[in-house]
């Protein structure tokens, strides 16, 4: 009995361990500072390393309501509906509320090397607004 009785508390308190450092970013991770307005896209860093893991911290200061998405540069997203394009990104969040901040963990692959990307919001009309940047993977 005691013994069940001591393994049920190591098992909470192991389970609480682990969950308090589930939050934060782990050896090698990068953040990076992510920033959506009207009708604006800033961050931190824009150029991004294959195989190194990074955290964008993606903050609304703007009015409305915003998404963040990784997608290739470039692409005609003309009569695409929103499905397809979630689809197509590589990461995304799909609703940031004016004032919130949400985190999202990405790995460029060995396989982007070169290629051209951007942070986009495609909600209606914030793209053809400018909410757009470039950005570059590394070889």
């Amino acid at each position: 009995m005691t013994y069940r009785y001591v393994l049920g508390l190591f098992l909470i308190s192991f389970t609480l361990i682990l969950a308090a450092c589930g939050g934060s970013t782990g050896p090698g991770s990068q953040e990076v500072q992510v920033t959506l307005s009207e009708f604006k896209v800033t961050s931190s860093v824009t150029t991004f390393s294959p195989g190194t893991s990074y955290r964008f911290v993606v903050t609304n200061n703007g009015q409305v309501p915003h998404e963040f998405m990784i997608m290739p540069e470039g692409m005609n997203m003309t009569g695409m509906s929103m499905d397809e394009m979630h689809k197509m990104a590589l990461a995304m969040i799909d609703n940031v509320a004016p004032g919130e901040t949400k985190t999202i963990d990405y790995t460029f692959a060995s396989s982007n090397p070169g290629q051209n990307f951007e942070f986009a919001c495609h909600l209606p009309g914030h793209y053809e607004a400018g909410m757009k940047l470039p950005i570059m993977v590394n070889k």
